[in-house]
């Protein structure tokens, strides 16, 4: 059964929560995507105007301008996005939906695994926003419950004035040059999946001496993928460098810390996958934050690194991602889901360099 947004302002909400399981949503295609997002306005009007969404992050501050922006953007809505790594938020949301307790409405995270396991229970509403055929097609569920709304990137990142001075590495294996012992930070690779990734692909093409020959560069291994930038920003780590953390592809003119994007060795790109819950406690206003997202507004800003859309320019001169023979978004997938090979590494990993320490990254008012 296929509804159209547009051909009358539904007053029966109820429809979708009674009949979500065989209910496919999509926006009456002869509306522009401006009239559609309009139309899901009014309906999360009527519905309430309230929004919880659990985000995947580890900055607290990372919510804020995205919040704002939808909040002024439709007036009348309240929009919360909850911020904490996804790690955290899957659990959580796996205790309220056994519990009947489920609060947000939308979870957008790095954890692609749990959306084709919930997906495989039936925990989602399918939903096909307006720009979904433009969605890179390895970052979407072709049945539309779930998509990326955005692809984010890590790369080696150093102060710009040491890129310039010819100073910062690019390549994996310049992170072995003697010259970088002790101004090496990196986020531990055990404590969060994204990162262990990057290590999987570099130990896949030189081995496990890699990663004991970067130990031996004495590195500083923290918690977060933001806190190695903060820690190279404001000279905890002199000179430092690393490569677990994601920066803008463009920079402003003043930005000290920036990041290179190798040409020889392989970088992380990944889709932040979103979905509505079945039970979504305000699935219209999820609706709407989902079509909001994926419009030509969000994804042209710099809340996006690479956009999920395949007719969206990448920022500053950047190449579309498929372009690029050195990533891939889809790999990433497979990798994530292969949970007993990730859970090895993880164990690998805490044998090398111990368990994560450190305060959460969610308590740093700098991220």
């Amino acid at each position: 059964m296929i509804i159209y947004i547009g051909s009358i302002l539904f007053s029966a909400l109820s429809l979708f929560r009674a009949n979500s399981a065989t209910i496919q949503h999509i926006y009456d295609p002869t509306l522009s995507p401006n009239e559609a997002i309009g139309l899901l306005h009014q309906e999360a009007l009527i519905e309430g105007g309230e929004l919880i969404v659990y985000s995947g992050g580890d900055g607290s501050n990372s919510s804020l301008d995205l919040t704002r922006r939808f909040n002024q953007r439709f007036p009348g809505m309240n929009l919360t996005l909850m911020v904490n790594l996804s790690k955290h938020h899957n659990i959580e949301i796996d205790d309220q939906l056994a519990n009947g307790t489920l609060i947000p409405s939308v979870a957008h995270l790095q954890t692609v695994n749990d959306f084709y396991r919930w997906k495989d229970e039936g925990r989602l509403l399918p939903f096909k926003p307006p720009h979904w055929d433009q969605v890179y097609p390895e970052i979407k569920d072709p049945e539309y419950h779930f998509t990326s709304l955005n692809i984010i990137s890590f790369s080696p990142n150093a102060l710009a004035c040491d890129y310039e001075n010819g100073n910062a590495p690019v390549e994996d294996l310049d992170f072995l040059d003697p010259k970088y012992k002790n101004r090496i930070v990196m986020t531990y690779p055990n404590d969060d999946d994204a990162v262990l990734y990057q290590f999987d692909k570099i130990i896949s093409k030189y081995g496990w001496q890699y990663v004991e020959k970067l130990v031996a560069q004495n590195v500083t291994w923290v918690r977060g993928t933001g806190t190695p930038l903060v820690m190279i920003n404001n000279g905890t780590i002199s000179n430092g460098v690393t490569f677990t953390s994601g920066n803008s592809l463009a920079p402003a003119p003043d930005a000290r810390v920036v990041a290179r994007y190798p040409t020889k060795s392989w970088f992380l790109t990944w889709g932040q996958t979103a979905a509505i819950f079945r039970d979504a406690p305000h699935p219209a206003a999820a609706k709407l934050f989902i079509a909001w997202y994926l419009s030509d507004e969000v994804q042209n800003s710099n809340s996006v690194q690479w956009s999920s859309r395949m007719d969206i320019p990448p920022k500053n001169g950047f190449k579309q991602v498929q372009d690029y023979p050195n990533t891939s978004p889809r790999d990433f997938i497979t990798f994530m889901l292969n949970r007993p090979h990730v859970e090895y590494l993880r164990f690998r990993f805490e044998r090398l360099i111990g368990t994560p320490q450190g305060q959460s990254p969610l308590l740093d008012p700098n991220q």
